[in-house]
Order: C-alpha cells, then structure tokens, then sequence
C-alpha cells in the first residue's frame, strides 16, 4: 500500500452496528470450526473491523486536538465515549471463546501467549453491566482535558495558553518568571471548583465500576487495566521506598547547588525551572527547522537516510507548534490501518520541545519497528511501562547529537536533561503514591486530598517553597497533572521507564552501538511479552531489583559531579 498523506486521509464515522456483526460472526466461527484456516480467516476478519473503529477515533481525537473549537470533532468524540465500551465489549465476547476453546494450548503455540492474557484482562475489566459508566469516565476526563485546552491566561499584554506560558516560567529574570508562575496558578484556583468536582465524580465512577466487576477498590481494577501481569502494588511501593532512599536526597542536593548558582537566599517555587543564572539553554534553531533537525539527527544515529522521521514529516504525519485551541502536552498515537504513527505536540521555544520531539519519535519508531509483530493489534504495543523505555531510551541515546539544536550549549542541555530527569523520578513516585491513597479511601473528601498532596509533597520534595502562594500552599497543585484525571496509575510507568532508560545511556557510554542494538531489539518485540521477560530478552535489569535504583543514582550522580 502506497504511504498517504496525512492531510488526504478521510475521517468516517465507524458502524458499531457492522462491528457488532462481525463479533458475532466471528464468535459463532470460533465456536463452531475445528479448521485453523477458518480461525485464522474469522479472527483476520474481526481484526480488520475492530482497527478500522479505533483508526476512525485516532483520527477524530487528533483532529480535534489540532483545534478544540472545532464542534463537528467535538461531537464525533461524543460518539466515540459513548461507543469504545461497547466495542470493547464485542471484543472481550470474541476473546472470550478463545480461553475456552477444546484446542487453546495449539491455539497459544500459533498466537503466542499474550493475546490469551489480554482476552483474560477484558473478561475481567469490561462487560454489559458497566458501560454506561466506563463512558461516564471518558466523559469527565474530556472535560478535563477541554478545560486545560481552552486555558487563556492573560499575561504581559497577551492571552497564552498554558504551553505558551512555559518561556516565562523560564526566564532569566527572576520577577518576569514569578509573575508567570503567580498567573498560572490564578488560572488552576479560579477552575479549582471544576477540577475539584470533575475528581470527585471520577473517583466515585471508577470506584462503582470496580465493585461492579468484583474488584475490592480501584487500585485493583487500575492495576489489572494497566495490564500489570508481573508485578504488584507491593513491588511499586518498595519501588517508591527505594526512590526516597536513593533519588530523593540528591534532588535536595541539586536544588541547594542550583541555589547557589541562582545567587539567591532563598529558592522558590518559581525558581525551580530555572537551572542556570543565565538562563535555561534554548535552542538555536527556529521551531520551523526542528523537523529537519530532527530528521538528520536520526539518520546519524541509526545509519539510515531518509529517515523514518523523514518520511513520517515528508507526508505530513506531525503536528509540532503551540497555537491557540490546540490541545496542551504531546504524544503519539498509532493509526492502525495505515500502520503510520501521528506525532503532536507543543513547540514554544524551550529545550524541552527537543526533549518531547525526540520523546514522542521514540514512540513512532517502536510502532513501525513493531509493526508486523503480531496478528493482534492488542499484542503490536507493549504495556505501557514498556513502551516509556521506548521513548524515554531514545532521550538518553541522543546526548552526542544535541549540538544540532544547541550548538555550544548542548553540553548544558545534557546537564539539564540528567537534572530533570532525577527531578522527575520523586514526582512521579509522589503523583502515584497518591492516587494509591485516594482510592483506597474514595469516601475523602476534597480537602482531605489536598492534605494528602501536601504530606507527599513533604516526603518527596522536601525542598519546596511556595513563598505563600494560596494555591500552592492549599495542596492543590496535582490538579495540574491530567494523568492523575485522564490515565490513573500511568504515571509510575514513567519512573521505571527511567530507571532502566538509564541503564541504556550508561551501557551507550562505552558501547553505543551495543545500546542502540538493545533498544532496536527491544521496540521490535513490541507486545509479544510482559514487561520483566521483555527486558531480560533484551539484557535488562528490573527496575525492581535490589541495587539497581543505588548504581543508577551513583552513575547519575557522577556525571553530573553532585
């Protein structure tokens, strides 16, 4: 199939009624034929139907992303809360009958293991009696996410949106970066209310399609959602625990050396993105040459030109700049059909556009890498801790390249990246602890969370100095990380991610080659196992190992002479 170009690519509502026949037929198929061929034909059948649904809802969520105004999206999106459950459903019903099937171990030797366990996880996670529910959940996050969307803050004689604000928040001068923190926070207190009240109906829903499934809490459910089929909650806390041992004290270092640096008596919270006295490097580069840039850069490190990020610009399959009524943050998103990634983001200027482009490219190159990985689209992508390492990796593996953005200041961006980096491990330990105490305790209420937040806040970022700043001080601040609306318990996936990403850039130090082979190795595999055999197929180690968390922290440490 010729590549398309992403601008000719027509969106068309999907039939849940052809869809629901399909599943139907292909269920009376499995249930009644003994001719593998016959399997293999009825279940291609309902593979084609089921990615045409989720190809049409990619392309509805990224139009509609690319402008929130845009009502007949916004609509469309209507259609997609309301049916992803049921389609869901057809697809745990089609799923179903293969558990149960008289020839399943033949059938797990020809489709592999992983696509029997998914089937497990949908039986388990999804049926008739919560789907008015689960599209209640998609509901309230897209409130969420609309309301983060249309963020119009004013500042400095313009109206910015919350990625617009982000050079502010980095300023050199220290007033100019206090008044952009100050207004942002003005913005979070006066939707305080909407946010405050989209969680508690969120909380409430997850918690009732819990125990409508069985499941104790929602900590339960996420955890079986999440698809976590080798490790515990129990890991994860000791994980957490092996952070604030490890991770954490160097972050009070660093914050006390990025004092000094500042020359400022005290560090505020509005100093925090602000590494060097000077200022935060930028790149050199205008945000129109990034694609470009980009594109070299790969074709350096992987040996091939054009390349795959090449190809994905030349037809038009990215989407990079900051402008209004664009959606805030970054991913990509796979569409299933053409078996093409779409990547979007929002570019302002800051070294973290080079850091969320080659981020999200790590996504895309895994899904083409892992394109023929599976007859199953369930089975192309990994679980998502998993799939971090893909983009998180490729951060790490492209320190020799970053010259091409920063010129003679890459060296500062390395510094900034491995900074950030050990910053980030504790937050996301802290926006995961969280949530684990919020649903197991869903009657607390909205102050009560609040004080949650603030109690971790002591325990994973004890060098925090809101300067009285009524929002910050209130405990509110983690109404600011949609993960915690949008994907619950996502955000730890990011941390372990790190940890063995990190294993990655310290092998690449003295083995490029070798760790670039291991990465490749590893996107290749897309979903064909979980998480723990992926890694150690790849030489790996698991995050969850004693001394792995202590030798990572001491090589960070190291090469930033902490």
């Amino acid at each position: 199939m010729q590549m398309p170009k992403y601008l000719d690519l027509e969106y068309k509502r999907p039939s849940v009624d052809e869809i629901r026949e399909c599943a139907l037929r292909t269920r009376l198929r499995l249930m009644t034929s003994k001719d593998i061929s016959l399997i293999d034909t009825a279940l291609a059948e309902f593979q084609h139907s089921l990615s045409g649904f989720y190809t049409a809802e990619a392309l509805c969520n990224i139009r509609f992303d690319q402008d929130t105004e845009n009502e007949y999206f916004r609509l469309e999106q209507d259609f997609f809360e309301e049916n992803e459950p049921i389609v869901s459903e057809l697809s745990s019903m089609v799923y179903g009958v293969l558990l149960n099937m008289d020839d399943v171990d033949m059938l797990k030797e020809r489709f592999g293991e992983m696509i029997f366990r998914k089937a497990q996880t949908q039986k388990e996670t999804v049926n008739s009696s919560v789907l008015e529910l689960l599209s209640l959940e998609s509901s309230l996050e897209n409130d969420y996410d609309q309301i983060m969307a249309q963020a119009n803050i004013n500042f400095r004689g313009k109206t910015l949106n919350l990625s617009m604000m982000e050079p502010y928040f980095e300023s050199e001068t220290r007033e100019i970066r206090m008044h952009a923190q100050e207004a942002a926070a003005h913005f979070f207190e006066s939707k305080l209310d909407l946010f405050n009240d989209i969680f508690s109906q969120l909380v409430e829903t997850r918690t009732s399609i819990a125990v409508k499934l069985g499941f104790d809490d929602f900590v339960s459910l996420g955890y079986k959602r999440m698809e976590r089929y080798d490790y515990t909650p129990e890991m994860v806390s000791s994980f957490r625990e092996m952070v604030c041992k490890y991770i954490v004290p160097l972050t009070s270092e660093i914050r006390r050396l990025q004092k000094d640096r500042l020359s400022v008596s005290e560090l505020k919270y509005f100093d925090l993105p602000v590494l060097f006295p000077k200022g935060n490097p930028k790149p050199i580069i205008n945000m129109d040459e990034y694609p470009a840039k980009t594109g070299e850069m790969f074709s350096a490190l992987m040996g091939k030109t054009p390349s795959f990020f090449d190809i994905l610009r030349e037809y038009g399959f990215m989407d990079l700049v900051s402008r209004a009524n664009k959606a805030t943050g970054g991913y990509c998103v796979t569409l299933l059909d053409y078996a093409i990634p779409f990547i979007l983001m929002n570019a302002n200027g800051t070294a973290e556009d080079v850091t969320t482009l080659i981020h999200e490219s790590g996504h895309a190159y895994a899904s083409l890498r892992s394109a023929d990985a599976s007859p199953f689209i369930e089975c192309l992508s990994p679980t998502l801790e998993t799939c971090e390492i893909h983009s998180t990796a490729l951060e790490y593996l492209t320190y020799p390249y970053l010259e091409l953005f920063f010129g003679d200041r890459a060296a500062d961006v390395r510094d900034l990246h491995m900074t950030r980096s050990l910053l980030f491990i504790p937050y996301g330990c802290m926006v995961d602890e969280f949530q684990h105490e919020i649903y197991a305790a869903p009657e607390m209420g909205n102050d009560e969370r609040h004080q949650v937040w603030k109690r971790l806040e002591e325990k994973y970022q004890p060098f925090l100095d809101y300067d009285g700043q009524s929002f910050y001080e209130s405990g509110a601040a983690w109404v600011k990380k949609g993960h915690i609306f949008t994907d619950p318990f996502y955000y730890i996936d990011y941390c372990l991610a790190q940890v063995v990403s990190l294993q990655l850039w310290d092998k690449s130090r003295s083995s490029p080659a070798e760790a670039m082979r291991v990465y490749d190795s590893l996107c290749k595999e897309g979903g064909n196992s979980v998480f723990l055999d992926l890694l150690s197929k790849s030489g790996l180690e698991s995050p969850f190992e004693s001394g792995v968390i202590k030798r990572i922290a001491y090589r960070a440490a190291e090469f930033l002479q902490l």
